[in-house]
């Protein structure tokens, strides 16, 4: 009654880019370019998904850019604006190589074609699991097929079974207790990882054996426990499975004619999860008091490295050649919580707020002096003066961008020669940028609708 799960579904990566930073846009990319709707395909992360329920129908933040059109049919549409616009920034630089690319010749280099265009086709699936799980084992079900990132693997049906069957077996407590034996318990924090390669092999119900009548029972078995009860966590005070999960096992024991009662089983899972997390978190706690004790101070020593070339240019005054900057501006930036900008055109709308929730500054401007009055606040400035020439404080962003990107190069290479774990590289991220007065979002190509300060 049993078999392994690639006699009875396809099991692949989730979406793989290449280059997330080109291909993944989110709306305010979208809006400030004016991408063209034909070449955006919805695209799931893992933080989009529901962990307390089975079936998902999440509201997409992320969209792939799917452009295949030759650049002679692109004219004029904002699809063009947009790859003209990224084709030169630097591309996302390979651990193994550390070589600095641009975007294009990144995408150049990886196959022949339309450097643009994405070199995988986007996948639906109805089905989607963790790659790695802590406690809870359950499917990630769509009634509509998703596309999601390869945080997780894709499972589909092969010919002869349907999505619903494949879910069902997935749902089971037998297939917990399947990666709970077969996962490898050698990720941070005890977490239990089911590499797509290796879980193709891992054991499953068998639907291929079973009857008509028995894969309909199946199936309704299964929806009932995904309408009526919330993923089961198997290291809750209240881990022990609800009625509609209990029937799913109790029938599925049957019917193989397995002697183990679901109890038995049950005590097993949560052994063996216990045990796992027990193990995890006993090595953790002797190291990450070590670990903190230590981000201080290595943050320190990196902003020691780059505090000086930050120090050497202010933005905007630096960066502006013989523009008069003639827009004064005085903040209390410590007393700030948020920037919200609002996008028509080439014009920006900014609300400046304090941390009461009063507004302190709201103006629209053409976008590049509404950047610079925004990036200058990011970059820890209260004092400044921006111009109001358009012309002007576009070249100084454009200048502004290339030597801050540099700043953030020699940041991420100091965290990566620190040996730090990469459970610890954003909380040292967090620390420098604290220290060196700088918001982590002072360089990011678009900047997003709303900052938190």
């Amino acid at each position: 009654m049993f078999t392994h799960l690639r006699n009875i579904a396809n099991v692949s990566l989730g979406y793989k880019s290449l280059q997330n930073n080109f291909f993944y846009v989110n709306r305010a990319t979208i809006d400030t370019y004016g991408i063209e709707k034909r070449f955006l395909v919805p695209m799931l992360m893992l933080k989009d998904l529901g962990p307390k329920v089975f079936e998902q129908a999440p509201t997409p933040e992320l969209w792939l850019f799917a452009c295949r059109e030759k650049r002679a049919d692109l004219r004029g549409t904002g699809a063009w604006r947009y790859v003209e616009a990224m084709a030169d920034r630097s591309a996302a630089e390979k651990k193994q190589t550390g070589k600095s690319m641009t975007i294009r010749q990144a995408l150049e280099a990886q196959s022949g074609g339309l450097w643009y265009a994405p070199k995988a086709r986007p996948a639906f699936r109805n089905i989607w699991l963790r790659k790695a799980f802590n406690s809870v084992y359950a499917p990630f079900v769509f009634e509509t097929a998703a596309l999601v990132d390869q945080r997780l693997n894709s499972v589909s049906p092969i010919k002869g079974i349907t999505w619903r069957e494949v879910a069902a077996a997935l749902t089971t407590s037998i297939f917990a207790y399947s990666l709970e034996i077969n996962g490898a318990a050698s990720m941070g924090a005890g977490a239990l990882e089911a590499p797509t390669k290796k879980l193709r092999d891992y054991p499953v119900l068998d639907i291929r054996k079973l009857s008509s009548a028995r894969r309909e029972k199946l199936t309704s078995l299964a929806q009932a426990v995904w309408r009526e009860e919330e993923p089961n966590d198997w290291a809750s005070d209240d881990w022990k499975p609800k009625k509609k999960l209990r029937a799913l096992d109790e029938w599925i024991l049957k019917a193989a004619a397995r002697k183990v009662t679901v109890d038995q089983m049950y005590e097993d899972i949560r052994a063996t999860c216990q045990a796992r997390i027990a193990i995890a978190d006993d090595k953790k706690k002797k190291t990450k008091k070590q670990q903190l004790d230590s981000i201080g101070s290595v943050a320190d020593s990196i902003v020691q490295s780059v505090e000086p070339r930050l120090k050497m240019r202010n933005f905007p005054d630096d960066f502006t050649k013989s523009a008069k900057l003639d827009l004064p501006l005085v903040f209390d930036r410590s007393s700030l919580r948020e920037i919200v900008i609002e996008r028509l055109l080439d014009s920006y709308g900014i609300d400046i707020r304090a941390k009461g929730g009063a507004t302190v500054y709201s103006h629209s401007h053409p976008r590049p002096v509404a950047e610079a009055i925004i990036r200058a606040l990011l970059m820890g400035r209260s004092t400044f003066s921006v111009s109001t020439d358009r012309k002007a404080m576009d070249e100084a962003l454009n200048d502004f961008l290339i030597w801050v990107e540099q700043t953030e190069k020699d940041i991420e290479a100091a965290i990566t020669e620190s040996a730090f774990g990469t459970g610890y590289e954003d909380a040292l991220k967090n620390e420098i940028y604290l220290r060196l007065g700088v918001h982590p979002l002072a360089g990011v190509a678009v900047l997003p609708t709303l900052i938190s300060l």
